[in-house]
């Protein structure tokens, strides 16, 4: 069904007018975006890091109108229906806008109630809680902004109440990002260690750690204990009873209060009026917020037991915008709505109504979805991890806890359903409707749900991701990978790893056949918003044998950009960002037990050669020594091939301001008649101390130096290694008569239409190797046939069989190491790879 649009019925922002008898001269504050900017003003102005992230898997969505269970998504066509089953991460229990809460704050605002009334007694507040303790029992209540701030006064009362100032929390609890509630928030907390109370982690799962807890010295120094009986951001898990019949006694019998945040489960969305009761447990303090606003006014209550109460907290402890009557009067509307309606009830029958359809779903789809769990209106459908899926997309998107989102935005932007992962726990996806959600809402929900799943079992990535450029939704079609993947396991100690990244858009399609339906540039879309966000990833592995017998189990690593986003992030001086995942892929390497990592591509450029790894622990090599053997062979065995005569013939060499290609100018010059090596700019004092090197090293050679391609004419050998990423070397550069171009650059520098108009040259990949004992060896993304690899690969792998103890190519090549290199790859059977015309990548 096509996306339903309305026109949109926001007003004009009204111009800016300063108030009555303002004077002074100001600074022109932005003008207020329209709808197209907003998005970007936010993530401006607002969110940098959190629209990135959204943008980069399609949830960078802008919702101008809200009602009951629905939002309108503003698109280029109008405003587009979407069902809301995020639900305010639980605040929406009323839905948006419920017409009597709406009728009550009209009301309230003609009435004119006083919000700011600070220093007086506050009749509203009052109203509420006794609402409140009408419900729930004898509690003093603190009303506050937010759930946080809620959380943060709990902290505060039973520090003041026990006199000591240590907390036990449980394992995946989310409980607030301020300073002291974020101490007991599992996630999060680590940039903030120490800020605040010191909090024990319990696990509810292993008895044990409850006994042990116990014993602990820190269990002297015990304030109080915190709970969710339904973790939210935690992934949607109701804790068990038997853990929480344990932590509730534990807390009776040391005198300490009982914490029961039940900020997000809540004033009946799990079934009952707090889902503590359904636990059978009475809270010594009750922490709420979200729906208790009605989903109209931010509010948060601290109930704490009378008789716990220290008197003077309630002096102590006072906010400006709390209590204030027109938010407390809504919310006491709401709580007598609550009852008249039965919310808790409803959502008992519509939370079973709505898990039965989930888990018919799940049934049918045991590979994509894990679980179905919660209580009443407070679901969480956990899918299951596809790390081993044989789409390696689906399995970077696993790997680094994306997949939640991507599945988010695949049901917002293609079934119009909108839900999130849950915080601690991404691959769980939170379904909060409201109360009031019908059953076409649920059946809705249940078959976004079911296409979901059949797309990611297909492996359909066009279904799944095309909205990202602009593709229509169409048919899941089923994909199948053609090839095996190679995923084995370490059977040996002896381990490396090497770290890649797509050459060129189109050869992700040989890093995951699943692509193959989009074109180059939709790929190019895909990867350039993705790039930032995602890290490296451990793709291929096997183990790979030398002529000796020895073996070495190999890592490939991905990194999920491309040579033209890295070459147009170093022209901008941008590069920091990809050395941080250099960085992290070195660990990677190293705390998946390799003791040799080889940067290949451009990231051997970003890091200088090695030099800016940082990461201890771990050997490193460019490759490049082997790189230049194996180009050095390729080029005089292509000689010899076309009868060129090495001794009497000119050597082009383009880059040759490069160590690698001046390490090659060096090693050949003696072997050569003339060297024509092509720089940026000749008259350069390194252009110019080069010139003079080469003569020294070979008086009988013939020296220049060059900025123009041209040159290259009387040349019929050409060794070519820029760091360019676009082509350099056409059809009118090339030599006349029989020419060798050796080009082991990434990407490379000679076009293809060389090959297609001069068949007498022969443009060879110089740095390929071919292994001696592994016919079917692949790499993800890589161009080449099978058994064959890059010498910078290749010497990677050998400084493993080799039991290498220092680095390999590291900072500036030599002829000294390019001579240890090219011995290595002959001791174990490392040969030069069959060399063709260049393919068009």
């Amino acid at each position: 069904m096509p996306p339903r649009t309305v026109p949109s019925s926001s007003p004009k922002p009204r111009d800016a007018v300063p108030p009555h008898g303002a004077g002074g001269v100001h600074a022109a504050a932005p003008e207020a975006p329209d709808t197209v900017d907003a998005v970007a003003a936010w993530g401006r102005y607002c969110r940098p890091a959190v629209l990135q992230v959204m943008q980069a898997v399609g949830l960078d969505a802008l919702y101008e109108r809200a009602e009951g269970d629905l939002l309108w998504r503003r698109t280029p066509t109008g405003l587009v229906e979407v069902l809301d089953l995020v639900g305010g991460f639980g605040a929406n229990l009323f839905g948006h806008y419920h017409p009597e809460l709406v009728a009550e704050e009209r009301r309230l605002s003609e009435r004119k109630v006083p919000l700011l009334a600070q220093g007086s007694c506050r009749g509203g507040a009052a109203r509420l809680a006794m609402e409140l303790a009408a419900r729930l029992g004898d509690y003093v209540t603190i009303f506050t902004n937010s759930g946080t701030e809620t959380v943060e006064a709990a902290l505060k009362h039973a520090r003041l109440e026990t006199g000591k100032g240590s907390f036990w929390a449980v394992r995946g609890a989310f409980h607030g990002k301020t300073v002291g509630s974020v101490q007991a928030t599992w996630s999060y907390r680590q940039a903030y260690a120490g800020w605040g109370p010191r909090v024990r982690f319990l696990d509810p799962q292993d008895p044990a750690d409850w006994a042990a807890a116990e014993t602990e010295a820190e269990a002297a120094d015990l304030a109080g204990v915190l709970l969710e009986p339904v973790q939210g951001e935690g992934g949607v898990r109701p804790l068990p009873a038997d853990f929480v019949a344990w932590v509730a006694e534990a807390a009776r019998r040391r005198g300490v209060p009982l914490i029961v945040d039940e900020i997000q489960s809540g004033l009946g969305r799990t079934g009952t009026l707090l889902a503590s009761h359904a636990l059978g447990i009475k809270p010594d303090y009750i922490c709420l917020s979200k729906a208790l606003g009605g989903g109209l006014v931010k509010i948060g209550a601290l109930m704490i037991d009378r008789e716990r109460l220290v008197d003077d907290f309630t002096m102590s402890h006072t906010s400006t915008f709390a209590e204030d009557d027109r938010g407390c009067l809504l919310a006491a509307r709401a709580l007598q709505i609550l009852d008249r309606d039965d919310l808790p009830g409803r959502c008992a029958a519509s939370g079973k109504a709505l898990q039965e359809r989930m888990r018919a779903v799940a049934g049918r789809f045991p590979d994509v979805i894990e679980e179905v769990r919660g209580a009443g209106l407070m679901v969480g459908i956990q899918l299951r991890d596809q790390s081993d899926s044989p789409s390696n997309t689906l399995r970077m998107l696993s790997r680094q806890e994306y997949l939640g989102y991507a599945a988010a935005a695949y049901l917002l932007n293609v079934q119009r359903v909108r839900v999130l992962p849950t915080l601690s726990s991404p691959l769980t996806l939170r379904v909060q409707p409201s109360a009031y959600v019908s059953e076409a809402h649920m059946d809705r929900a249940a078959d976004a749900l079911e296409a979901l799943c059949t797309t990611i079992r297909a492996a359909d990535l066009v279904h799944f991701t095309g909205f990202a450029v602009g593709r229509p939704a169409a048919p899941v079609q089923p994909w199948r990978p053609s090839v095996p993947l190679r995923r084995e396991t370490p059977r040996i100690a002896k381990r490396v790893a090497f770290l890649g990244h797509l050459i060129v858009p189109e050869h992700a399609v040989l890093w995951d056949g699943a692509l193959e339906r989009f074109t180059p540039d939709e790929i190019d879309v895909q990867v350039r918003r993705a790039a930032r966000m995602m890290g490296p990833v451990i793709f291929d592995q096997e183990h790979i044998t030398s002529v000796t017998g020895e073996q070495v189990h190999f890592s490939f690593i991905g990194l999920y950009l491309t040579s033209a986003q890295v070459s147009e992030s170093l022209a901008r001086r941008d590069g920091d960002w990809i050395m941080e995942k250099i960085e992290e892929a070195v660990e990677l390497a190293r705390d998946s037990g390799c003791q040799v990592v080889g940067l290949g591509g451009y990231t051997s450029i970003v890091a200088r050669n090695c030099k800016r790894v940082r990461t201890p622990g771990i050997l490193l090599t460019s490759g490049n020594s082997l790189t230049v053997g194996m180009g050095l062979e390729a080029l005089r065995r292509a000689a010899d091939e076309l009868g060129i005569d090495m001794a009497s013939s000119a050597l082009g060499v383009v880059g040759a301001g490069g160590n690698i290609a001046s390490t090659y100018a060096a090693m050949m010059a003696p072997k050569v008649r003339e060297v024509v090596l092509v720089v940026r700019d000749p008259a350069s004092p390194r252009a110019v101390a080069q010139v003079v090197a080469l003569r020294q090293l070979a008086p009988g050679t013939r020296v220049s130096a060059t900025a123009d391609l041209g040159e290259l004419r009387r040349c019929p050998l050409v060794l070519s290694a820029s760091n360019s990423a676009e082509s350099l070397i056409f059809p009118d550069h090339v030599f006349e008569g029989p020419t060798v171009l050796c080009d082991i650059s990434l990407p490379p520098d000679v076009d293809p239409s060389v090959s297609a108009e001069r068949p007498d040259v022969r443009v060879i990949r110089g740095g390929v190797v071919r292994l001696p004992h592994n016919p079917t060896f692949g790499l993800a993304g890589a161009p080449l046939e099978p058994g064959l690899v890059y010498a910078c690969l290749a010497e990677t792998v050998l400084m493993g069989l080799e039991g290498a103890t220092e680095h390999g190519s590291y900072g500036p090549v030599t002829a000294a190491g390019v001579e240890a290199a090219l011995a290595m790859a002959k001791k174990h059977g490392f040969e030069l790879g069959q060399y063709q015309k260049a393919r068009a990548y």
